[in-house]
């Protein structure tokens, strides 16, 4: 008898001390950082640039960045992924 009762409550309050240290409780990520305003247009693309690797990369528009001497690029989650080297240095 004393058992049928001790059981359930039991069971509540190991619920409710999993819950409060976020065992077995789902949560979301964060969402990802914003992209910089730029990253949908890039910068100005010189005549001596390389030719475009592609329209569109992993659902993200392909821009031309004048950072690290100037490359292809797009920007996801925030994070800025080459496509090109440095088309001067030939470098990374």
């Amino acid at each position: 008898m004393i058992l049928r009762r001790a059981l359930p409550a039991a069971a509540l309050a190991g619920s409710l001390v999993a819950g409060a240290f976020g065992i077995g409780v789902a949560s979301a990520d964060p969402p990802p950082p914003p992209n910089p305003p730029w990253a949908a247009v890039g910068d100005p693309v010189p005549d001596w640039a390389p030719r475009k690797p592609a329209e569109r990369w992993l659902g993200e528009p392909v821009v031309w960045t004048t950072g690290w001497g100037g490359r292809w690029c797009i920007w996801k989650n925030g994070q800025i992924i080459t496509l090109s080297s440095n088309p001067v240095t030939n470098g990374g």
